[in-house]
């Protein structure tokens, strides 16, 4: 069993407070109309942020694209909710408390940055858990890496501009996401699915 495999079964028992009504090593098997449902809405939040930030930052630079996060990208977040359906967005490091990750997103996340160090591939995880009431629900996850235009935010300390700082840390006092590199894990889209 690989390392990730282990660790999202060890985060599902987790979640799932030892009521799962399946065995522990058994893995629930991931349905093909739930997994194309997780993978289009993070296709479509990943492509919907990446085109509003970088718009921004080409517009008013990185103090203005500080308040698309911070604002329009939340709402643009519950906007791909739907029915059944909850696309956000998880951080290794949060700015945002709201994207804190739960066990089972912590646990493919640290299997994400054990591919990176081990300069393995990075694959997208997907995998279904029951809930105790349950109801099956498919989990999707797929990293962020940190990209060129993430550094004037979320770079190391002295390469951040002093009004950028201040802007950081008057919407978020208790700002963690700062110190990241080129290529770093910075997070992941996490997609649930609940099966009917």
């Amino acid at each position: 069993m690989s390392r990730i495999t282990t660790l999202l079964f060890a985060a599902a028992a987790i979640v799932a407070c030892g009521e799962s009504r399946e065995p522990a090593d058994l893995p629930l098997a991931v349905d093909s109309a739930s997994l194309a449902m997780a993978r289009a809405g993070a296709d479509v939040l990943g492509a919907d942020l990446v085109t509003m930030l970088t718009g921004e930052l080409k517009r008013g630079g990185p103090v203005a694209a500080i308040a698309v996060c911070a604002d329009s990208a939340q709402v643009r977040t519950e906007r791909h909710r739907s029915a059944g359906i909850v696309v956000r967005r998880v951080g290794t490091r949060v700015r945002n408390p709201k994207n804190t990750p739960d066990g089972v997103e912590s646990a493919v996340l640290s299997a994400f940055a054990d591919a990176i160090a081990a300069n393995r591939a990075m694959p997208d995880t997907a995998f279904t858990t029951r809930e105790a009431n349950g109801q099956l629900v498919t989990h999707y996850m797929r990293a962020i890496r940190v990209q060129e235009f993430c550094l004037a935010c979320h770079g190391p300390a002295d390469s951040i501009s002093a009004e950028v700082k201040q802007v950081i840390a008057t919407r978020y006092p208790d700002d963690k996401a700062t110190g990241y590199r080129l290529g770093d894990l910075r997070g992941a889209i996490s997609v649930t699915v609940a099966r009917p």
